[in-house]
C-alpha cells in the first residue's frame, strides 16, 4: 500500500522569532523564509531513547502489555495500561527502531523537566518557541513553518540528539495534556505542520495493513487515552464496550453500506475513499449531529435528544485528539468530563464513531 504525503507547495511567505506577550501567546510577524537558527535544547527524559532499537528499549521497560499495528509502518507498544500514566511507544517497522513516544501522565524520567501538566509559561522557559524549523530525511531538507495556531497549541521543540517533542497544550487552560517525542521521519509522517519548502515528501511503502486488528486495537487503544485522563481528573473511568458500542458499529455499517443516504455527496465520497484503504488521503473531517440526515438515527434506532454522534475520519491514531485543537473542544471535553458517564465507540478503516450519552443514564 502506497501512503502518500502531500507534495508542499512553496510560498515565500514571511515568518519571525517568536515572542511571548502579555498574554502569553506566540505570534508572527515580518521575517524571511530562511530559517533562523535553531537552539536546541539538552537530550533529557524519554528524547534519549528515540532511535534506540527496540530489543534494547524492551530490555529496559519490558515487555508491552499489548501492541498494535498501525497504517504508517509503526508497530506501538502500549505499557501502563487501566493506569493514569499511560506510555505508547512507536517502532519504525523498517529500522526497527524507535521512532515515537507518546506520554499521558507524570511519568518520571531521568529528570527531565518537561512534564504533562507543566504551564506554557513554564514551556517558554524552558525553551524558544520557533516558528520555522529546517530538518533533514532521506538526504532532503524540509521546512516546517509553524503558525500561531501551532505555536500556541502543539509547538514543536528540538534536541541534542536530532529528535523532537510536541507538547500538546490544553487550548483553555495552556496547560501541557500530553508529550510526544520523536524522530524527524514520524514528524513528516504526521503532516501537522505546514513545509514550505520546494522539496515534495517521500512517498512511503508498505505491505498490506492489518485492518482487522487495528479496527479492534484503535478503539481499545483510544479508551486507555480517555480513561488516563479521567483518572488524573479525579473522574470515574469509563467502561470498555458499553451497550452504546454496538449502536455505534450499527452507524458504522449504515454509513459504509449507503453513505449518500446519510450525508452530503462531498462527505460520503470523502467515506468510500478513505474505507476502501485509501490512507494517503489529506482532508480531515470532523462529523456531528448537524451533519447527519435524520434518517440515521431512525435506522439504527436512536433518539438525538439523549445522545450525542460524531464521525471522525480519517482516524488513525488516539494522538488525533490533541492535534486537532477543534477536535478537543467539540469532542475530547465531553469525553472526559466528569457528567459523561457511558459512551460507545467503533472503528472500520480509517472512519471512527463516538456516540456520547447526554445524561449519562
Amino acid at each position: 500500500m502506497v501512503i502518500l504525503y502531500c507534495s508542499a507547495i512553496y510560498s515565500d511567505r514571511n515568518a519571525k522569532d517568536t515572542q511571548q506577550n502579555s498574554t502569553e501567546k506566540v505570534q508572527k510577524t515580518n521575517s524571511r523564509l530562511t530559517t533562523p537558527k535553531i537552539t536546541r535544547i539538552k537530550t533529557q527524559g524519554f528524547a534519549s531513547y528515540i532511535g534506540m532499537g527496540s530489543n534494547k528499549f524492551e530490555e529496559k521497560f519490558g515487555q508491552p502489555e499489548a501492541t498494535m499495528d498501525s497504517a504508517i509502518n509503526v508497530k506501538w507498544l502500549l505499557y501502563n495500561l487501566d493506569s493514569s500514566n499511560y506510555l505508547k511507544v512507536g517502532i519504525d517497522q523498517y529500522t526497527q527502531k524507535v521512532c515515537s513516544i507518546v506520554v499521558v501522565g507524570n511519568i518520571a524520567n531521568n529528570n527531565s523537566k518537561l512534564e504533562v501538566g507543566m504551564t506554557f509559561k513554564q514551556l517558554l522557559q524552558l525553551s524558544t518557541l520557533y516558528a520555522n524549523f529546517e530538518v533533514s530525511y532521506r538526504e532532503e531538507n524540509f521546512q516546517f513553518e509553524l503558525s500561531e495556531n501551532d505555536l500556541n497549541n502543539h509547538p514543536l521543540i528540538g534536541f541534542a540528539n536530532g529528535s523532537y517533542v510536541i507538547p500538546y497544550l490544553q487550548p483553555n487552560s495552556k496547560k501541557v495534556m500530553a508529550l510526544e517525542f520523536l524522530d524527524t521521519g514520524m514528524l513528516l509522517k504526521k503532516n501537522i505542520y505546514q513545509i514550505v519548502s520546494r522539496t515534495p515528501i517521500p512517498s512511503q511503502y508498505q505491505g498490506e495493513t492489518n485492518w482487522n486488528q487495528l479496527d479492534i486495537m484503535v478503539p481499545y487503544d483510544l479508551m486507555q487515552v480517555i480513561n488516563a485522563k479521567r483518572r488524573i481528573l479525579a473522574n470515574t473511568v469509563l467502561p470498555v464496550g458499553d451497550p452504546l458500542t454496538q449502536s455505534a458499529q450499527s452507524i458504522i455499517d449504515s454509513l459504509e453500506k449507503n453513505p449518500k443516504r446519510y450525508l452530503k455527496t462531498s462527505y460520503a465520497n470523502l467515506l468510500e475513499d478513505i474505507t476502501s484503504g485509501d490512507v494517503g488521503r489529506n482532508r480531515f473531517l470532523s462529523l456531528n449531529q448537524s451533519d447527519f440526515s435524520k434518517k440515521l438515527y431512525q435506522d439504527v434506532g436512536l433518539n438525538a435528544k439523549n445522545v450525542e454522534v460524531y464521525a471522525i475520519l480519517p482516524f488513525y491514531s488516539s494522538t488525533t485528539f490533541f492535534e486537532n485543537t477543534k477536535l478537543q473542544q467539540d469532542v475530547w471535553y465531553s469525553l472526559v468530563d466528569s457528567k459523561t458517564k457511558k459512551i460507545g465507540i467503533a472503528y472500520d478503516q480509517g472512519l471512527l464513531v463516538i456516540i456520547i450519552n447526554k445524561g449519562g443514564n
